[in-house]
């Protein structure tokens, strides 16, 4: 799949190292993308293209993804805020005081906790293949598997094996050149960055609550052949919302920006101009 947006990153310190984001566009909103596990800013370059002739975006890289993890004290269990935290510095430091979150999978859970925390900032969030549940007791279990996989036979072999399984079975095979280079751009996130974000995500709590307040727009996408999130669950939560707030893509996995780009692109557009 063919770019022809040329992205150059920009480097912001986090204390620890330099994360990359990209910065395109020049809206009076603003909407930061945020990309979930195993993945980087990359994936976002189709919506980028199409949203930074509207908005301003801004697409980060989270910490440990092409750089360092964040550091953490042997007795500090891993959690979902510490990502917010570093990202709202990154929106302080480019003098940006209100946008929009778009948050793929655990970039949705990342999204939550920001909508939850930053209520002044967060204009609306759009949960994109996500869910606002808890890890349940099975899920927990397959989380400790996947760092306990990670730990013995690295990031590369677990983006190798589990990549695939995202996307919905047309879309896989017929495009195996674009989840060659999800695989690839992955390969640069730390092994220690991996483990840490399984933590995060194991360790979260339910923010189902937002699904049901009136303070801000809550949107959500959902693909009706998603392996990581189950379509049962989006329905359920999609209930919870008004009628226009949600998009069920049919055929799809877990990876609407590539598998209906156009349907996406067009969604985000409309929800930020309903707003």
């Amino acid at each position: 799949m063919q770019n022809s947006i040329n992205l150059t990153p920009h480097l912001y310190n986090y204390g620890i190292d330099e994360l990359a984001y990209y910065d395109q566009g020049k809206g009076e909103q603003t909407i930061i993308l945020i990309h979930g596990f195993g993945e980087d800013h990359a994936i976002w370059k189709n919506q980028i293209e199409f949203l930074s002739t509207h908005y301003r975006v801004i697409a980060p890289n989270l910490p440990g993804v092409h750089c360092k993890p964040l550091a953490l004290h042997h007795s500090q269990a891993p959690n979902i805020r510490m990502y917010v935290e570093v990202l709202h510095e990154l929106m302080h430091h480019l003098n940006i005081e209100q946008y929009y979150i778009v948050g793929h999978s655990m970039g949705g859970y990342i999204g939550l906790s920001f909508a939850d925390y930053y209520v002044n900032h967060v204009q609306g969030l759009l949960l994109f293949h996500s869910t606002t549940y808890e890890d349940n007791e099975a899920k927990k279990t397959s989380r400790m598997k996947v760092a306990e996989f990670i730990q013995e036979w690295g990031v590369s072999k677990y983006l190798e094996t589990a990549t695939p399984n995202l996307f919905g079975d047309s879309f896989k095979k017929t495009n195996p050149g674009v989840i060659q280079n999800i695989i690839e751009s992955g390969l640069g996130i730390s092994q220690e960055a991996m483990i840490q974000f399984v933590f995060a995500m194991r360790n979260r709590k339910a923010m189902t609550h937002l699904l049901q307040q009136h303070t801000i727009p809550v949107w959500m996408i959902a693909g009706d052949a998603d392996l990581a999130v189950p379509i049962q669950d989006s329905l359920e939560q999609i209930k919870l919302l008004t009628s226009s707030n949600s998009l069920v893509l049919n055929n799809v996995g877990h990876m609407g920006m590539f598998e209906a780009t156009d349907q996406v692109n067009e969604f985000i557009y409309q929800c930020i101009q309903s707003a």
